[in-house]
């Protein structure tokens, strides 16, 4: 499964009303769900079956139970630890041809700690690691483009993934 993202526009520079307009790329809204402990344990049990020698089987279902929804543009909350979730990077472009899953350059897995965790100045953990993700640019059903794609043609980009 890819995550869905869109094009949007904002200024190079939020803050410098002079700055220019330019097209970047985002996950596109409610696309990703939350996966918290209840759903992973029903995944793990179908490829578990708990015996005190299973227990390291269980962590490493955990982990890649994890890394695969993860993977789904998913965040996955661990009830009194914290969430993780995937960013990523990719520069603006002027025209909105030009802003394709391509322009991605990096992606990221993020940490937040639950309140519970947090360091005593406040700030939040952050992971990275590489990534095994598929994007796919988001078409707008009514076909009129919507800002997205100007010209309502075809992106050409749709099944493309930048890393790799």
């Amino acid at each position: 499964m890819d995550v869905i993202v869109e094009r949007f526009q904002r200024r190079k520079i939020v803050s410098d009303k002079n700055s220019p307009v330019m097209f970047y790329l985002r996950q596109k809204p409610k696309t990703c769900g939350t996966v918290d402990v209840d759903v992973l344990a029903a995944s793990i049990q179908k490829n578990c079956a708990m015996t005190k020698g299973d227990v390291k089987h269980v962590i490493e279902a955990l982990v890649e139970e994890i890394q695969g929804n993860l993977a789904n543009g998913d965040k996955v909350k661990l009830n009194q630890l914290g969430t993780f979730h995937m960013t990523f990077r990719c520069p603006g472009v002027e025209t909105s041809d030009k802003c394709t899953v391509r322009n991605i350059n990096k992606v990221n897995i993020r940490f937040s700690p639950d309140k519970e965790l947090k360091l005593v100045n406040g700030s939040t953990a952050a992971t990275r690691s590489p990534a095994n993700v598929g994007f796919v640019l988001d078409k707008p059903e009514d076909g009129s483009g919507s800002g997205n794609n100007p010209g309502g043609g075809s992106d050409g980009d749709l099944d493309e993934n930048p890393m790799g």
